[in-house]
Formats: structure tokens, sequence, C-alpha cells
């Protein structure tokens, strides 16, 4: 998460979506971190997470193993995809995403999102909750680290 303007994705170099992504995430560990609140909730059979994004913020998320419910709670966001640009993003808005899918999006207005999970054994703990619905993120900070490598030679 970073308060940095929406980089122009297409200026970086022949790159597929997957590269782009990891060389930015890379490049944004470095940056200084937006504080974004994330409160978990539990109902049955549901693991929920809901996250406050301030108002400038670009955030990256992680890559999800399964297709979930995203939903946009509070706030307008620029939505940010391998096509471009969903502009004006508003809520009460929801998307339903594939397995792979990895959320990049710039908040126009301090905003609250939430993503919902399936959890059909009622787990609790955050951690096994996460290494199930996230890719490992090494992986892809490998990846970043290597291109921006190649990017300066």
């Amino acid at each position: 998460m970073s308060n940095d303007p929406i980089p122009q994705w297409d200026q970086l170099p022949d790159l597929t979506w997957t590269e782009k992504l990891a060389y930015l995430t890379h490049q944004f560990l470095t940056m200084e971190q937006t504080a974004c609140k994330l409160t978990h909730h539990f109902e049955q059979g549901l693991y929920i997470r809901d996250i406050h994004i301030p108002a400038g913020t670009l955030l990256i998320g992680r890559i999800h193993r399964h297709g979930h419910v995203c939903q946009l709670l509070e706030g307008s966001v620029v939505l940010i995809h391998q096509e471009g640009k969903k502009e004006g993003f508003h809520a009460p808005s929801q998307i339903i995403t594939l397995p792979g899918y990895q959320m990049v999006v710039h908040a126009v207005t301090d905003c609250i999102a939430r993503t919902v999970h399936p959890n059909p054994t009622e787990e609790r703990d955050i951690d096994i909750l996460e290494a199930d619905i996230f890719e490992p993120v090494q992986p892809l900070l490998q990846k970043g680290k290597q291109i921006a490598q190649g990017l300066l030679t």
C-alpha cells in the first residue's frame, strides 16, 4: 500500500500483467507504507476481511488461490486490471473473482472494502486461513526483484 499516484502501467517495458504486478509490488515495498486497518469477522462457513483504505492510497493485494467475493462497502476507487483501469467504481458494488486474482485499487476517497471467503472448517486461526487463501508472497517478491534488476541493467 502506498500513497503514490497510480503508476503508468503501460510505460513498463514489455512485461506481462503478472510481471508488472511483481515488479510494482517489489518497488512499493521499498516505500513508506500506508496503514490500512484490517478487521476479521466470522459467520457460519465464512471468513470475512474488512479493510479501511485511506483516500489516495494505491493498494496491491496478494494473489488469491480461490475465487471469492470482493465488495466495496463505502467510498470510490479506480480498479486497475489487466485490460486497463475502471474509473468510478463506487460503493455499494461487488465483483466475484477467479482463482489467481490480485486486487489493485487506487482509493479516490476513504473506502471500506470486504472480501468474503469460504471457511467450511470454521477455522479461526488467521495464519492458517491466510495460508489457504493467499499464494506465498516470496516468489512474487523474488520475481519483482529480478525484473527490477533487469530494468536497471
